[in-house]
């Protein structure tokens, strides 16, 4: 039976972060869980982020992005394999919509594969027709542009 138990916090990210950020997001992308970034992709970015850290190593990260007055996006959520099962993708993914609703954001979306795992955390699955064009930005650099097999999920403050 693996340790389930969990010490460490959640933190904004900081330039120093940009590489776990990448080793991780990368990691999950090669096996076709999200879409590979580069180190522009999270410097550019790097204010929408939020890390777990425990022990002085970030296991864990998302980001929320601002894409219109009522709209924003979960998204780049990745945690360690080695520290999966242990309620950090759902404290990032709350520190994200805390972080929506601080700002009045009244609606985001995710875009996943992991549609149990959203709708433990409120979401709610919608049809990808039903979200307003501008926020399919980041899908025009998917190889999967033509054939999207995600989940479009949307969570209302």
């Amino acid at each position: 039976m693996s340790d389930t138990s969990l010490s460490g916090h959640i933190r904004t990210a900081t330039l120093e972060d940009v590489p776990s950020i990448l080793k991780l997001i990368n990691g999950h992308a090669k096996k076709g869980l999200m879409l590979m970034k580069s180190p522009v992709d999270i410097y550019h970015n790097i204010f929408n982020f939020v890390v777990f850290e425990t022990d002085g190593k970030v296991v864990g990260c998302s980001r929320l992005s601002v894409l219109w007055k009522d709209i924003g996006e979960v998204a780049s959520l990745a945690v360690s394999d080695n520290y999966k099962r242990r309620g950090i993708g759902k404290i990032l993914v709350n520190a994200c919509l805390d972080k929506a609703k601080t700002i009045g954001l009244p609606q985001v979306f995710t875009l996943t594969y992991q549609v149990d795992f959203f709708k433990n955390c409120g979401f709610k699955k919608v049809k990808k027709e039903t979200l307003p064009y501008k926020v399919f930005g980041d899908c025009l650099k998917c190889p999967k542009v033509e054939c999207c097999d995600e989940t479009a999920m949307l969570y209302t403050i």
